[in-house]
């Protein structure tokens, strides 16, 4: 009787277990996808998939295709490949700048929709054509979309950038009141890539790019708990430069029916260079006004960075509006979007040092 009862679990599984399935041979996983335009009417998407080959073997494959929506240029694509397509795998989607400032609402509802899609995929803006960024050739990861990924994913330990650049944040920042999409953007650099800036959005077109020399500050006033390095010049050619860890909060007040916002930013740094004519030991009188020198210093370079932005765009770069919005309610979101431009930004700087090296007395 056990005997029957055994060969009754194990005679499913022989004639099912691997009924249509593709052998491993047969198969592509899609690890990043580019979306770019032909034209001013035809869309462009560049796949980047892994070929499985015999033993251990597996090769990159790049391959373009046109169309007038997304599934139809997915739909020629398997039509090319003639491979089983291993769904949920896609690590990076890369927009080109031109795609970005199309539009990309097709993007986003097609991400939302599709039960199949990877919600931990990372989203960035490309300069160039996306065909030509996937095409490059990887240094440190198997495909150019795992490099690409893993530098944004990595790159919050320099310049505060920001951590939330995938498919999930995207959707915060697009739907949330108060908020806009603000992504990495990259553009080739000699023969890889690298973090050049941030993409900023207005609704679903790209409106701007903030340039890697403002994209520091834009990070310290926008991100909280981040990372990286500031560097103060000195009248003598040699610099001062820290090591940091920010923290930031932002402080609302309604007054007159203006709304006014105050951005606190503390930073624990830690003291990389110096350079003094001379290595003396830092005293803690020394510390503490080094500590008040660069606080003013760097509440100066935020304030630029502020009234650049906002005079020039009257657009809230820095992730402000939500707070009124919390503080006023939803239904106020057209008139402090409205009023953006001209409501009082404040900033308050506070460097504190957790080291100074060796030289400390």
């Amino acid at each position: 009787m056990k005997k029957i009862n055994l060969l009754l679990i194990i005679i499913p599984f022989l004639f099912t277990g691997c009924y249509d399935r593709a052998p491993i041979e047969r198969t592509s996983i899609t690890v990043g996808i580019g979306q770019d335009l032909a034209d001013n009417e035809t869309l462009s998407a560049s796949f980047e998939f892994l070929v499985f080959q015999q033993g251990d073997l597996t090769s990159k494959e790049v391959i373009t295709t046109t169309g007038k929506s997304i599934f139809e240029m997915y739909n020629k694509r398997l039509l090319i490949t003639k491979r089983r397509h291993l769904p949920g795998t896609i690590r990076l989607l890369i927009i080109s700048e031109k795609r970005a400032k199309f539009g990309i609402e097709d993007i986003i509802d097609v991400f939302l929709r599709d039960q199949e899609r990877e919600l931990n995929t990372t989203v960035v803006v490309s300069k160039q054509k996306t065909e030509e960024i996937l095409n490059l050739k990887s240094k440190d990861a198997t495909t150019m979309s795992e490099e690409i990924e893993d530098l944004a994913r990595s790159s919050f330990e320099a310049n505060f950038t920001q951590r939330d650049t995938n498919i999930k944040d995207f959707f915060n920042m697009y739907f949330q009141d108060g908020r806009r999409i603000m992504i990495p953007y990259i553009e080739k650099y000699k023969d890889t890539v690298k973090i050049s800036g941030i993409a900023v959005f207005e609704k679903d077109k790209m409106l701007l790019v903030i340039p890697e020399e403002d994209a520091k500050y834009v990070n310290l006033l926008r991100n909280d708990n981040s990372k990286g390095y500031l560097s103060f010049p000195k009248e003598t050619s040699k610099s001062f430069d820290l090591f940091c860890s920010s923290r930031r909060k932002v402080k609302v007040d309604i007054e007159d029916d203006k709304v006014n916002y105050t951005i606190h930013v503390l930073i624990y740094a830690s003291i990389k260079e110096e350079n003094s004519d001379e290595f003396d030991e830092l005293s803690k009188e020394q510390v503490e006004e080094l500590q008040t020198k660069y606080s003013n210093k760097l509440k100066e370079q935020l304030e630029e960075v502020i009234k650049k932005y906002q005079s020039n765009y009257g657009i809230d770069i820095y992730d402000l509006q939500k707070y009124a919005l919390a503080k006023l309610g939803k239904d106020k979101a057209d008139e402090v979007e409205k009023q953006f431009q001209n409501s009082n930004i404040n900033v308050e700087v506070k460097i504190k040092f957790l080291s100074t090296g060796r030289l400390f007395r």
